[in-house]
Order: C-alpha cells, then structure tokens, then sequence
C-alpha cells in the first residue's frame, strides 16, 4: 500500500485516470468492416512506434497521444464485435463469425495492453539512462522524429519531396492519425514523421535543424540496444503480417510468421542474456524498464502470430464458414505472398520493379536470419534467399511477370 501510494503521487491525476480508464461507451456507427479493420491496424502499428520513440525520448507529451490512440482502438474493436454480431444474427454462421472476431479483438487487446504498460514505465518514472539519440545511432531502418510546423503545410507538400509518411498531426490537445496527403496541418502542429533515417535526417537538415545522435560508451551496451531495435522491428512487421494475413488468407505467409516468431522468441533469448551480464552495472529503473520493454514486444509478437493463425482455424471446420470470414474481414485490395529466390537479384532493383504496381518487399529471409528492413541494407538476393511482398492485386499479372525473373 505504502508503495501504491508513493507511485499514486509521481502520476499526475489526469495520467492516472488515462492509464485506468474503464472501457469507453461503444455507440453504433454505420461504417464498413473494412474501414474498422484498416484503422485499427493503422493505429496499432503507429502507436507502437510511438510508445517506443516516447520512451526512449521521455517525451510525455507523446505517451499521453499513445494512450488517446489506445482508447481509439478500444473502440472501433468494439464497433468490429458489434458489426459481426449484427451482420450475421443467432445463427450457427453468427456464432462462429463471433468467436472468430473475439479471438482478434482480444488479440489486440493484448497488443493494446502491451503498449500501454510501455509508456507506462515512462510516466512512472522507470525512465532509463538509453537516449532516443543512442537509438537514432544504431538503428538502420526506419525512426520517428517530431517537428513543429512553423507555417501551413499540406501533407503532399512534405511527402512528395521527402519519401516519408505523416502518421500524426497533434495541436492544442486535438490529434489526426495518419492525415490524408490534401489535408492542411495549420502552424504549430506537431508532426510525427516516420521514415528511414537518411531521408528524415535530409527533412530536418533542409529546416536547419541537425539530429543528435550518440553512441554508447561499451559494447554490451551496444549490443543490448541493438537487440531492442532489431526485436521492436521485428515486432512491428509481426503486426503488419499477422493483419494481411488476417485479410488475404495465404498458407505460404502465415507459416512464415510463425518462423518469424520463432525467430523472434530466439532473438528475444538473445537480448535478455545479454541483460542479464548486465546486471549490476546499470541502475535498476534502467534494468526494470528494458525488461518490461522486452516483455511488451514478446506479447505483440505472440498476439500477432494467434491473429495470423486465425484463418487456419477455418481450415478445420465446414467450407461455408469460410466464405462467413471472408464476408466479415473483407479483402483490402492487396495480396500478400512469400516467393523463394531462384537467381541472383539486388533488392533495389526488385523493389523499383516491383513499384510500379504498388509493390514492396516487407521481409527477407536469408539462411536463417530475417530482416526486417531490407531496403536499408542494399541487399543482394542470392538462390534460396526468401521475400515476403505486398502488391495491389489489380496488377497480379505484371508482378507475376517480374517475378519470373527470380523464382
């Protein structure tokens, strides 16, 4: 008690009542499936990015907007049951699109949950002595950087010069995920821009701002965060895969996921052995803070990999409940496949190929190792080596062309 008292007193009551808010009211809203799914993967995979760049940065403000993104999610999970439920009745068909929906909704809940008790740490004071500015050092994919608008800027206007997304606009207690590329930000926004290091450097380079960054001054240091990085990419991708899986069933790619967890799960041995050598010689919020971080992204990466096995549980039941799901988690216009490489080929050029059908590579595996921000390393592609793609399914034949090329 003594304790909860002390911890009661480092939150300020308005964080307090963030963090251990009841559920919100879940009013009916007319919208499809589809747009519930697409922003809840949406908000989950920013606020994830969000929760570990506040952490890091011990930016409070940012761990607040992370707790308002949650509460967001919280609610179109709850539109999602209630749109299941109402669509298909007291039926068989109704009960099993159900029970399928409540394995996702508490998979995210998970995921949600996970993030949460991330900033948590930060706003109960288990900050650590790593900086964002050791982070920006060792990572090679890609970072979140804030910045204030100095004047109006329409959201093209950046992402046409800069190849960078806009995930959140905030102002005056206000916030817009994601806003649309027409959409005005008016002066003193704070942006959060998301991209890979060089060209968010390039960003702020052309506003006269430099980015600090900073190395660590030994190598199980080093080692350590470059552990934490690699594992909240992987976590991160986990997330993406496990939702297009979830949208276009693809046996090929959901055993890839469950690799990748594997993968992850070894990873995440990795990373708390070398924790453990440090013990002693970190102090112990820095210690109870990476070990709490290392905890959050092992249950993302567990939920994300019960979501992308959720289409397997139709496989073992009637075939017309198959048709049900796909009726609930409708197709979002893209197909997601895994392709084995056949002939030697740079992933720059597959990738510029792969463009203009609105391709990307998400992942490649090589031997047994992932990687999951291959366009940061000018990888060459050798026979044996695996990609994991998106592609807009319009174009299926133009991508299958390309892909003749190399498999």
């Amino acid at each position: 008690m003594f304790e909860e008292s002390l911890l009661t007193q480092r939150i300020p009551p308005d964080i307090h009542r963030m963090l251990h808010e009841k559920p919100v009211k879940i009013t009916y809203k007319a919208m499809p499936v589809r747009e519930v799914l697409n922003n809840i993967w949406l908000q989950s995979d920013i606020a994830l990015d969000l929760a570990f760049y506040s952490y890091f940065a011990r930016d409070n403000d940012t761990a607040k907007l992370v707790l308002e993104i949650n509460k967001s999610i919280d609610e179109l999970l709850g539109q999602f049951i209630l749109h299941t439920s109402l669509a298909y009745g007291r039926s068989r068909e109704g009960g099993f699109a159900v029970l399928l929906a409540h394995y996702y909704a508490s998979s995210m809940d998970t995921i949600v949950d996970s993030v949460k008790d991330i900033v948590y740490m930060l706003l109960t004071g288990y900050d650590v002595l790593v900086s964002y500015e050791n982070i920006l050092y060792y990572t090679e994919g890609e970072v979140i950087a804030p910045y204030t608008l100095a004047e109006d800027v329409r959201v093209m206007d950046i992402t046409d010069k800069y190849p960078l997304d806009v995930i959140l606009a905030a102002k005056n207690g206000e916030w817009r995920i994601a806003p649309g590329l027409r959409e005005m930000i008016s002066r003193g926004s704070r942006i959060y821009l998301r991209g890979f290091k060089e060209n968010v450097y390039r960003f702020f380079r052309d506003k006269g701002v430099e980015i600090a960054e900073k190395p660590l001054e030994n190598r199980e240091a080093e080692q350590l965060i470059k552990g934490i990085i690699e594992l909240k990419e992987f976590t991160r991708l986990m997330v993406d895969l496990a939702h297009y899986s979830l949208m276009e069933a693809n046996p090929g790619v959901i055993q890839e996921v469950e690799d990748l967890e594997v993968y992850v799960d070894w990873k995440h041995l990795q990373v708390l052995n070398t924790l453990r050598e440090c013990f002693g010689r970190i102090d112990s919020s820095t210690h109870v803070g990476l070990t709490t971080m290392l905890k959050e992204l092992e249950d993302i990466a567990d939920a994300s990999n019960t979501i992308s096995h959720i289409t397997m549980m139709i496989g073992e039941t009637p075939g017309e409940y198959y048709e049900v799901f796909k009726k609930v988690f409708e197709t979002i216009g893209e197909t997601l496949r895994t392709v084995t490489v056949v002939k030697e080929v740079e992933l720059d050029k597959l990738t510029l190929w792969l463009r203009k059908y609105g391709g990307s590579v998400l992942a490649v595996k090589s031997g047994s190792e992932w990687i999951a921000h291959p366009l940061a390393k000018s990888l060459m592609l050798k026979p044996g080596d695996k990609i994991i793609l998106a592609h807009q399914s319009e174009f299926t034949d133009e991508v299958n062309t390309i892909l003749s090329k190399i498999s």
